[in-house]
């Protein structure tokens, strides 16, 4: 029960089942809309809401986890889950359901801060970018697992079913948390006596990696949106276009640990990011230039999955045990904040211009960005270090 392998179950069982619940709106749309007389934009604000309180809930999750204790936030957050899915389950309006779903994100966003501390205090020291990219599969495996099985619940039962099946699950995770989760031995004796506060270098080079870890999923998320659209524009059926590009993310799902392994085993994590990075660029780029472009989001899938683990672990190297938990909620922040403006942002180009090939060249300049940035972090990096190693 003391293996952080054994810690990192649980967190993948929680990650999985917060992915599972934000899609169970997406998987019930149609269902919603046919019973309750709704349109697609209130579908919309619905899947919206799950996201959006990080916004606000971000920064205090740190700070509430440092004051209380991460275990004890974390399972509050997932009181609020199993309490805003079970509202969304019984209930038979649209009012009704949208509170139940923004009281899940609410604790959805605590889950998201807070266990990426919890994970980074058990790896810290080892294995930091395979145990990161284990549990960073959790969210997108857990969002495949419900568009694979969410619709056809709904069909075969109801929609209330799908809401119910999610929040049963986070039950679930909710008790191996409370039952299995624990802090490493030593930092729990490291952290009781611990004053530390964040420093002005260690706030910026925290939002540094933030900022690279929104452009990063930002570009991935414009790729998934109008990537279909681009090949639509091209003659190519609907139904065949998003099942190309979702090929993407299922092989992004198995190249996240073998990058994570990568950096891990050889102790290559620049070469691995650089290397990931500058691969996605290029074939992004390429994308619309080629005529049936399968065998390139099958390589898109790769490089992205192989940069993952290692751009997602920046701010796990920089800080320390003590201001973890604030620096988290900082680190969280531009992704909250953030992400919605990007894909919004995306949008607006792929109006103004009238073909998703723009939208697709913004992410390429996204993904740009990041790699320059990671470049800028790491020079940041080793200059915090020279000071102590004097």
């Amino acid at each position: 029960m003391r293996s952080r392998w054994f810690i990192l179950a649980v967190l993948f069982v929680a990650r999985f089942a917060l992915g599972y619940q934000f899609q169970s709106a997406g998987s019930a749309a149609p269902f919603l809309v046919r019973d309750l007389g709704i349109d697609y934009a209130q579908v919309g604000i619905l899947v919206g809401v799950f996201i959006l309180p990080g916004i606000v809930i971000s920064l205090p999750s740190g700070f509430l986890g440092r004051q209380f204790g991460d275990k004890t936030v974390v399972v509050y957050g997932m009181a609020l889950m199993v309490a805003g899915g079970s509202v969304a389950t019984f209930g038979w309006s649209y009012p009704t359901i949208l509170i139940g779903h923004a009281l899940s994100g609410v604790g959805g966003a605590i889950l998201i801060v807070l266990m990426s501390k919890m994970l980074t205090d058990w790896f810290a020291r080892k294995e930091l970018f395979l145990g990161n990219a284990i549990f960073i599969v959790g969210w997108p495996a857990g969002i495949a697992a419900g568009q694979a099985t969410q619709s056809r619940m709904a069909e075969l039962i109801s929609w209330h079913t799908v809401f119910a099946s999610s929040t049963a699950l986070v039950a679930l995770a909710l008790v191996l948390m409370v039952l299995f989760y624990h802090r490493p031995p030593d930092l729990s004796e490291a952290l009781a006596e611990t004053t530390e506060t964040l420093t002005w270098p260690e706030i910026r080079i925290t939002c540094l990696a933030g900022i690279i870890w929104m452009l990063l999923n930002g570009a991935y998320l414009v790729i998934l949106s109008f990537g279909p659209l681009r090949l639509i524009e091209r003659g190519m059926p609907i139904a065949e276009a998003n099942a190309l590009v979702s090929l993407m993310s299922w092989v992004c799902i198995v190249a996240l640990p073998l990058g994570g392994y990568l950096a891990t085993r050889y102790r290559v994590p620049n070469v691995v990011m650089a290397g990931g990075l500058i691969a996605s660029i290029l074939l992004v780029a390429l994308i619309s230039l080629v005529p049936y472009p399968f065998l390139f989001f099958l390589l898109l899938g790769t490089t992205l999955g192989l940069a993952t683990p290692v751009v997602g672990s920046l701010a796990a190297e920089v800080l320390k045990p003590g201001v973890r938990g604030p620096g988290f909620g900082i680190y969280y922040l531009w992704y909250f904040g953030g992400m919605p403006v990007l894909l919004a942002l995306a949008g607006l180009i792929r109006d103004w211009t009238g073909s998703a090939t723009a939208s697709l060249t913004f992410a390429t300049c996204m993904l740009l960005c990041c790699l320059a940035l990671a470049g800028l972090f790491r020079l940041a990096q080793a200059r915090t270090r020279k000071p102590s190693q004097s």
